[in-house]
Parts: C-alpha cells; structure tokens; sequence
C-alpha cells in the first residue's frame, strides 16, 4: 500500500495551489469562507480515498464525512449541488457490487458518484418544498423528455429480464440520471448560487488540469493508485498512449471522460471568469484548462473546445472579425508546422488532418455503417443482443466500443429513445435562446444563457464521439439541470412564467 501513496503527495500539491489560486482570483468568495469550505471538503475526500484500505471503508469515511462535515440539518439543496458538483471527480469511479440485498444477487454496483448522490442529492430532494422558486413534477418541458428518455430505458429491459432485474436498472438509472438532473434542475433559485455551482466544478477541473498536464509529462497515471490500494479490479487502470504520449486521465478513469468533463468546465469557467479579481489570474485559468484539454488528447474533447469558443464568438460582439483572426492564426500555425518539431508532432495528433492513429477515425466510419444498418433492422425501441451483431468491430482489448453516445442510445432504445435524449437537450437550449432574445445583449442573465447555449452544443458535439462511460452520463444530466436553472434564475419574470400551462 506505501509504494501507491507516492501519488498523494502530488495530488495534494495540485488542490492546494488551485485552491490558493482560486483565493486569490475570487476574493469576494475567500472573504465568506466558501473557498475555504471548498478546499477542506475535497482534502477530505482525497485523504479517505488513498488512505481507505478497501472501497468499503472508503464508502464508511465518505457517508461519514457527508454527514459530519459537509450537510448540516437545514442545508439549502443548493449546498448538497455545489458539493457533488466539487467533487464528482474528486475520486476515481471505482465501484464493488452491493450484494445479497432483498434476495437479489449483485443489486447495484457502489461507487463513488452513486455514494455522493445518495448521500447529498437523496436528502434533499426529499426535502425540497415546491412553489414558485421549486417548480413541481413534470411542470417544465424538460421534465418530461428526461423522464420519457428513463421510462423508455426501463421499458426496454421488461421483455427480456425479470422483476428484479427491472427493479435494479430503474433503481440505477433513478440514481445515475433523475436524482442529478432534479437537484441541478430545482436546487438554485438566485443568480449568485447558480455561479457558486459553476465555480466549484471549474475550480475541481483545474486540480485535475494540474494533475493531467503532471500525468502526460511524467508518463505517470496518479489516480491508478486508488482502486491498487483498494484491492479492486478496474478495467479502466490502463496505460494509453496517442503519438507517443500518456493520454491523461486524471480522476477520471479515462481521457474521453476527462476531456467531456474539461470541455463542460471551460464553457462554465467563461461563465464564471468575469468574477475573477485580475486578468493575469484570468490568463492563468485560461491556460490551465487549455494545457488540460490537451494533455487528454482526446480528440473529440478537441473539436467540442474550439466548437464552444466559435459559437462565444458568433453570439459575442464583432464575431466576423474574432473568426477572421482565429482562422489566420491557425492557418499559420499549420503553414508553420512543418518547421517545429513540436509543431510538426500536434499537427500529427489533429483530427482529420493529423497521421496518428488514423485507424481510429477508419474504425469510427465502420462503426456508424455496422450500427446504423442494425438500427434499420428495428428502428424504434432498439436493436436486441446487437452486440452479438457486430463480432468484426472487436478490438484488441476484447471490447467492442460503441465510442458515439447517439449511437449507443439509438441501439438500446431506438429512435424514439434518441429523440427522447436529443429532446432533453433541444427544450433546453430552446428556453435559453428564448431567454437571450427576451433579455437583450446587455443583461447578465442574457451573458450566462449564451455561455450555456455554446457549452451545452460543444458537450453534445462531444458526446458523438465518446462512450456513455464513469462519470460520462451524470454529467450529461448535471449539465442539461444547469441549463434549466440558468433558465429559471436568469428569467425576468416570475418563475412560474417557465411552468407548462402558466399565463403571461
């Protein structure tokens, strides 16, 4: 267990600079305390996760900790978001299957993130209080995509399972997708707690941007010493590398996972930076989650980064201009390129125009083509055993990867579960426009539904190339309860205005 801790020191490293620097960047937010809060709860978590012997104990000092230090009796349900929004990714998704409960054998599997949301989303939501700052049931359109895309999951398995096997994949899903989207949804009800969410997920991102840019220098992936101390198995502590280079992964169990998470933070980041007390500490952030996003090299991640910063531009002042000049210095960079050295190896490492791992971009193609005549087969409600379809796309590791996330919804649930998902998204993004059309350029609120819109679209472009895996699909539901709030706390009139069937 000693040889694994050598990580610890690194990583403790990592959440005291950050967090030293977010004291210094938000000082409004030092002076009451939350920075502070912030950094001790996750000192707290990563202390229990490298030095718990086993995941169970590790699971007995998290409810502890949530319990003691974190919620108090009375906390507002946006305190239980800002914390699973600080520590999500705070550890590895490593997870041991609860067993023997009610009869059933391998009842659910535990893991960290289902141990926060049961934790610190479960609470609260069974106290929250409706009216017109908590919108009840089904009362905003998203609401109801969101819980047509779960029925829809839950209808599939019915056929093929027996009662508790449904029993379990409801309960799942009730805990991977509902539990987040509702908190994150419902939880805020000013402007100033909303960005207190934004901020505390940027500020665990650039922890794990240290730790990521660390990891591709070194060759050393830290947080594979987790589920070693713990003695558990993850099919996830590999060693991957891209043109010669560790694909970082940070806490999050892989670099598709870290980069999709990296993209969601630097939308929020450009949200919340206004906030920050000087521009060199501005330029700081902005570098940090650059170095982050690539030190992932996920190429998908990549494509979503620039994608945001496009649409920011488009929807900003002078976007001709803004476009012209980053289109002549990327233009030059490639020109340039084959000059560096350095240069020469990114360029290789683009997609579409790079040379490395050009297979993968071949393998994707073949993937769409095999799944989309699947999906021919039995277009509505999914493709049953498709897997079992698709033997010639295994790959060396003995897994087929289903690495587009539309894809893999379209073959479990069909296309009505994929307009199901895309809907989700869609009325989101709907309500933030209407939002920015309503408030006027100038507004705040028009600012912060702007940000959403372009992070919300580089996510979704993100998630078309990257698997459904570890932290991937709570996030999902994070981010689209983030943007109905955005929507909710930023609307000039009441927020019953929002609810389906009310009158203006």
């Amino acid at each position: 267990m000693l040889s694994y801790l050598k990580a610890l020191p690194v990583v403790l490293a990592a959440i005291l600079v950050t967090f030293w620097l977010a004291a210094l960047a938000f000082p409004e937010a030092s002076r009451s305390g939350e920075i502070r809060r912030l950094r001790r709860d996750f000192l707290l978590v990563t202390l229990a996760s490298f030095l718990s012997p086993s995941i169970w104990v590790y699971v007995a000092m998290l409810s502890a900790l949530m319990v003691v230090f974190m919620l108090r009796p009375g906390d507002r349900p946006e305190r239980a978001a800002i914390l699973w929004a600080l520590l999500v990714l705070a550890v590895p998704d490593v997870g041991a299957y609860l067993q023997g409960l009610g009869g059933i054998s391998n009842f659910f599997q535990v893991n960290h993130i289902r141990v926060l949301t049961l934790g610190l989303l479960l609470p609260v939501v069974a106290g929250m209080q409706f009216g017109p700052r908590c919108p009840h049931p089904l009362a905003l359109v998203t609401d109801w995509w969101v819980i047509g895309y779960f029925a829809i999951q839950v209808g599939v398995v019915v056929p093929n399972a027996n009662t508790s096997v449904v029993v379990r994949e409801a309960f799942v899903l009730f805990m991977d997708t509902l539990l987040p989207y509702w908190v994150f949804s419902r939880a805020f009800t000013t402007p100033e707690t909303l960005n207190n969410a934004f901020r505390a997920f940027v500020l665990a991102m650039m922890v794990m941007c240290g730790l990521a840019v660390f990891e591709a220098t070194v060759k050393w992936p830290l947080y594979d010493a987790v589920p070693a101390i713990w003695g558990t198995y993850w099919d996830l502590s590999v060693f991957i590398e891209r043109g010669g280079f560790l694909r970082a992964k940070a806490s999050a169990g892989h670099s598709l996972v870290l980069g999709y998470a990296l993209v969601i933070a630097l939308g929020l980041w450009l949200i919340v930076k206004r906030e920050v007390s000087n521009r060199w500490l501005a330029m700081v952030g902005d570098a940090g989650l650059a170095l982050g996003i690539l030190a992932a090299l996920a190429r998908g991640a990549w494509l979503g980064a620039v994608l945001l910063l496009v649409l920011l531009a488009l929807m900003g002042k002078g976007p001709i201009k803004r476009l012209i000049l980053a289109a002549l210095g990327l233009g030059a960079m490639v020109m340039v390129a084959p000059l560096v050295p350095q240069l020469a190896t990114f360029v290789d490492l683009l997609p579409f125009i790079g040379r490395a791992e050009s297979e993968n971009v071949l393998y994707r193609q073949r993937l769409i083509e095999v799944s989309l005549a699947l999906i021919a087969q039995s277009p509505w409600f999914g493709v049953p055993g498709y897997l079992s379809y698709m033997e010639d796309l295994r790959q060396g590791q003995g897994i087929i990867d289903i690495v587009n996330s539309y894809i893999a919804v379209a073959l479990n649930t069909g296309l009505v579960g994929l307009s199901l998902f895309v809907g989700a998204f869609v009325s989101v993004l709907w309500r933030l426009v209407g939002l920015r059309l309503r408030l006027g350029p100038a507004a705040e609120g028009s600012r912060v539904s702007v940000g959403m819109v372009a992070t919300l679209l580089a996510c979704m472009a993100v998630l078309a190339t990257t698997s459904s895996i570890v932290a991937v699909v709570p996030l999902t539901y994070m981010l689209i309860g983030l943007g109905v709030s955005c929507g909710r706390v930023h609307a000039p009139a009441q927020p019953s205005a929002l609810i389906l069937g009310a009158r203006r």
